[in-house]
């Protein structure tokens, strides 16, 4: 198709590009440098006394999950993943540990929510906020279904290379964070023209809309799938209610997309943890995600 058409899919990725630094870029750049910051201080410590005892008993898990969850938290997808691999290959966690704290601390970042999808998007902010509270609540609610009944060990010392230059690194490593999540967004765009090309979107939204969904939200959701960023899009502008719109967005953002699957997996590849697990936290995640973004929705709006 690449050979055939190539105006076509060099469009495709331009759009994706252009969506990426008009959208995302403004959004995640500022989260990336200052997680990377804060990596660098080495406040994993400080973070994990005071989070130690809820997570122990909401979770089970290890003490650095603290740190993970809020440097997850902070600076989205797929900064979980990579700590989460971090800290496996490092020792300081089991493989066993390691899944279950993916199963709380692979989320999105505020800035991405409220900037991108509810104020750019969406042009509502209180939708953002709805996304954001839901979308983390079902994480951690995630997290403890994913809990095991055995408390898990103090995790070992979690010490980090120390940098002469600390915020030239910040800089640098940021920007070649973000840029490759750019490079995901725009390929993944362009698989999704190639999808519709070959009418697969169409076909599988054709298939939803005839269960009563709106052939635009099916579209959305289908897109979302495969890139949360166009996902997002389309479902804003669908022209639907903010009751019907907003489970919808959150439910594709838990699930993350199979872009950043696509990126999660390639950091944990490393721990032994297979696909299917984490494909069947995220689905958790998702599910758990929609039902209480339908119920505040139908509340709030």
């Amino acid at each position: 198709m690449l050979a055939f058409f190539p105006s076509r899919y060099m469009a495709a990725v331009s759009d994706g590009l252009l969506l990426f630094v008009m959208s995302v870029l403004p959004a995640m750049l500022p989260f990336f440098f200052f997680s990377r910051l804060l990596t660098s201080l080495d406040v994993a410590s400080s973070l994990a006394d005071y989070t130690k005892k809820p997570l122990q008993k909401l979770f089970g898990a290890p003490d650095i999950g603290g740190y993970i969850f809020v440097m997850s938290m902070l600076s989205g997808y797929p900064i979980g993943a990579k700590l989460v691999a971090d800290c496996c290959e490092n020792g300081i966690v089991s493989k066993e540990e390691a899944k279950r704290l993916l199963a709380f601390t692979s989320t999105s970042g505020p800035l991405f929510v409220l900037g991108t999808v509810g104020s750019n998007m969406l042009g509502n902010y209180k939708a953002g906020l709805v996304i954001l509270f839901t979308h983390y609540l079902g994480a951690v609610i995630n997290g403890i279904i994913f809990r095991s009944k055995t408390p898990a060990p103090s995790a070992k010392a979690f010490t980090l290379t120390k940098y002469d230059n600390i915020l030239s690194d910040a800089i640098n490593g940021s920007i070649a964070s973000v840029l490759a999540v750019g490079g995901y967004i725009a390929i993944f765009n362009m698989l999704i023209v190639l999808f519709k090309d070959i009418k697969l979107i169409g076909f599988v939204s054709e298939t939803l809309s005839g269960l009563g969904i709106p052939y635009l939200l099916c579209e959305g959701m289908v897109t979302g799938v495969i890139e949360i960023t166009r996902g997002s899009y389309l479902l804003a502008a669908s022209g639907e209610s903010l009751k019907a719109i907003v489970p919808l967005l959150s439910a594709i953002i838990s699930f993350g997309g199979l872009s950043v699957t696509v990126q999660s997996l390639s950091f944990l590849s490393g721990c032994g943890i297979k696909a299917r697990y984490y494909f069947v936290t995220k689905l958790s995640q998702c599910v758990v995600t929609f039902a209480l973004a339908t119920v505040v929705s139908l509340l709030v709006f």
